[in-house]
């Protein structure tokens, strides 16, 4: 089991979240409370990039349902970028890809 970290900074499109290690049932609240912590003006996008993620649980899917809620309670957007392929394809496989914007890259984003 990998720790989990999370790594937060900007982008000209708004903040970051880097996530990398196991996101779990022990470590899912970590994420919600990052998200919360972000400063999200209305019209920016909170970019999460989980290239780095080694597993994820249905906690840890559930944090990113609560992630979305709350950058869309703030007029915000979110994007998930370089998700790995063993979570697209969970999203894919639970609608939830068409409740998430997928990009590849956060360097996409800063440009």
């Amino acid at each position: 089991m990998k720790p989990l970290t999370i790594v937060s900074s900007r982008t000209p499109a708004g903040p970051l979240l880097e996530v990398a290690g196991d996101l779990d049932h022990s470590n899912a609240h970590h994420l919600r409370g990052a998200a919360v912590g972000a400063v999200l003006p209305a019209g920016s996008v909170l970019v999460v990039d989980l290239d780095e993620l080694g597993f994820c649980d249905s906690s840890g899917i559930t944090a990113l349902i609560a992630v979305r809620n709350h950058v869309v309670a703030a007029g915000a957007g979110l994007i998930l970028v370089a998700v790995p392929e063993t979570l697209r394809r969970l999203l894919h496989l639970t609608g939830l890809d068409q409740v998430f914007e997928l990009g590849d890259s956060h360097r996409l984003q800063t440009n």
